[in-house]
């Protein structure tokens, strides 16, 4: 007896093996090389394209390439009317999905308010975000949008003991930009508020920072291994005004670290201002010293159920392949 090749498994001699899909993803560089390579690797022909903002020539040489793309796929977008991504709008057909992740919601918001939003992005692409507020944020400027997780390189596989000392880690990014949603008046007085508890902050050196310093505060710039920063500490502190999902706070959360943000997560103390956030890490610190704080659990079980890279990639690729399903359906 003779076994026939598996039909799905093997091409009939002569026969043409069928084309990748291909994949164009532009926009924020670190969440776009990572998701060309991701899926790449579940079979579409990727390419991640450095966004060409307003150069009029990048965007001619970009043309061919996003002209054969069977997807053009935006990690983070503009809304306004004739910006680069309202004109791809009104003359592709082919689909288009843009994957919003935090500022660039604020942004979109302030450009609908001055009646400047581009309809064309807002009905023909289709639209997720990266964390579920942000869906209740687009629909209030009318576009619907669904919550669909990125991948979370960062998280661990192994939760590392708490460390010998209680120490808080403190994010405050350093360009002014990003600095405006960001609670730096709360961040810079927590240490004043615990001298005898450590804490360090990070992105932003003590030189781009108001001095004088309080002595039990360590203020560094770009950090290169993250790891062995979560290692040292057992508390996060992140305070926004407006944020999409933190990877910082869900890389944290994995290794049994203790996070304090502003919005809600799982695992998490949603907590907001001077007192409230104080009143957190008092009680994280009281417990500590007691002996009675163990590693989160519920923080590492969240983290690594909703984000752990091979999980999310299959939910993002199985959702691509549904937008171009459809849109070949209806041609």
């Amino acid at each position: 007896m003779t076994t026939q090749p598996h039909p799905h498994t093997h091409t009939p001699p002569g026969a043409r093996r069928p084309r990748k899909r291909r994949l164009v993803i532009l926009g924020l560089p670190y969440f776009g090389r990572m998701l060309a390579r991701l899926l790449a690797a579940r079979g579409w022909d990727t390419a991640y394209v450095a966004h060409p903002g307003h150069n009029p020539v990048a965007w001619l040489r970009l043309l061919p390439r996003l002209a054969r793309a069977d997807v053009v796929y935006l990690i983070g977008s503009r809304l306004d009317r004739r910006s680069p991504q309202d004109l791809l709008a009104r003359v592709r057909r082919r689909p288009i999905v843009v994957h919003w992740v935090g500022t660039d919601v604020l942004i979109a918001t302030e450009e609908h308010a001055r009646a400047n939003a581009s309809a064309a992005l807002s009905r023909r692409a289709t639209h997720w975000c990266d964390a579920p507020w942000l869906a209740g944020e687009l629909a209030a400027i009318g576009i619907a949008a669904e919550h669909v997780a990125l991948p979370v390189e960062g998280l661990a596989a192994v939760a590392p003991p708490l460390p010998a000392h209680f120490r808080v880690l403190l994010y405050l990014p350093v360009d002014a930009f990003d600095r405006e949603v960001f609670d730096m008046a709360t961040l810079l007085e927590l240490p004043r508020r615990f001298p005898d508890i450590a804490f360090t902050l990070i992105p932003s050196p003590a030189a781009t920072l108001p001095a004088p310093l309080p002595p039990n505060l360590e203020a560094h710039g770009w950090v290169d291994d993250m790891d062995a920063l979560y290692r040292d500490v057992t508390v996060v502190v992140r305070l926004t005004t407006h944020d999409g999902t933190s990877f910082m706070a869900l890389e944290a959360l994995s290794r049994g670290r203790y996070v304090i943000w502003t919005y809600p997560l799982p695992g998490a103390v949603q907590a907001s201002g001077l007192e409230p956030v104080a009143a957190a890490i008092e009680s994280l610190a009281a417990r500590y010293a007691a002996g009675s704080l163990s590693l989160n659990d519920e923080g590492i079980a969240f983290a690594r159920e909703h984000f752990q890279p091979a999980r999310a990639t299959t939910e993002l690729d199985r959702r691509l392949r549904a937008v171009l399903r459809a849109y070949l359906r209806a041609r």
